[in-house]
């Protein structure tokens, strides 16, 4: 198995959805291929994030009776199902609990994540782990080239990018998808073979969130380590900017102003 069809199998692997064999194969190869190793660690950490962070809502005493009254004037056609809810009592509050989430959402869309920005921030650090696999031997790119390329390819305004200087080096541009956003991706590498993924995407539903600012100068990206790397994420103009960054926090907060004064 290779790593795309292993790719192909790792959420239904973090799920425990797949067969005996693929599963077996599936292991094995991520047993002895490192990059896959993290991409399956980042989707179990997103989904532990998912089923930890979901809000839970308990439903009033009062619907909790209403919704027991009305199971106890069901017509004795239905009794089956009403005979397992008195076998167990904790369906009713659980079943309460549901009708509380749709009263709740009063007919709107109902966050399930009360940080919507994890799942984001864990799928660009996957991503990152793939682009430094696939460019590690390869040579600087052409950077006028490069963003002259993508912004042929995206459907967004790009605007100006960073090309790279004598410290860090372009080596490449692709389209990204994180979670459904297309994103202008460009992989930088510094002298010491260090690697920085940069993603510019529309802006509009990535909040950005006020804890965990860190100061760089003027400015203040949201700042959070993943995985032993540092991610920033800001808007400038009507994009939202996120690096991920395998250099510390020092020459990260560099790499950040670089990006950020060209644009």
């Amino acid at each position: 198995m290779d790593c795309c069809e292993a790719r192909d199998h790792l959420s239904e692997l973090a799920r425990g959805r797949l067969d005996a064999g693929t599963e077996a194969a599936v292991r094995a190869h991520v047993g002895q291929c490192p990059p896959c190793a993290e991409a399956l660690r980042v989707q179990e950490k997103v989904r532990a994030l998912v089923r930890g962070q979901a809000p839970r809502y308990a439903a009033p005493q009062a619907l909790q009776a209403r919704l027991r009254s009305l199971l106890g004037q069901a017509p004795p056609r239905r009794s089956g199902w009403r005979d397992r809810l008195g076998r167990h009592p904790w369906m009713v509050g659980s079943l309460a609990g549901a009708v509380a989430v749709l009263l709740l959402a009063g007919g709107g869309l109902l966050w399930l994540v009360r940080d919507p920005v994890s799942p984001l921030l864990a799928r660009a650090v996957a991503e990152h782990v793939e682009y430094v696999r696939a460019t590690m031997d390869r040579p600087a790119a052409d950077p006028e080239g490069v963003v002259r390329a993508l912004k042929g390819q995206v459907a967004f305004p790009l605007g100006p990018v960073f090309p790279g200087d004598d410290q860090v080096q372009l080596v490449a541009g692709m389209l990204s998808d994180l979670g459904g956003r297309q994103a202008a991706t460009f992989i930088y590498r510094d002298s010491s073979g260090r690697y920085v993924t940069l993603f510019l995407m529309p802006e509009a539903g990535i909040p950005i969130p006020e804890k965990g600012r860190m100061p760089i100068q003027t400015f203040k990206p949201y700042h959070r380590e993943e995985a032993g790397r540092h991610l920033l994420l800001w808007k400038q103009r009507d994009l939202a900017c996120l690096i991920v960054s395998d250099l510390d926090q020092a020459a990260t907060a560099s790499m950040f102003l670089k990006i950020r004064r060209a644009a």
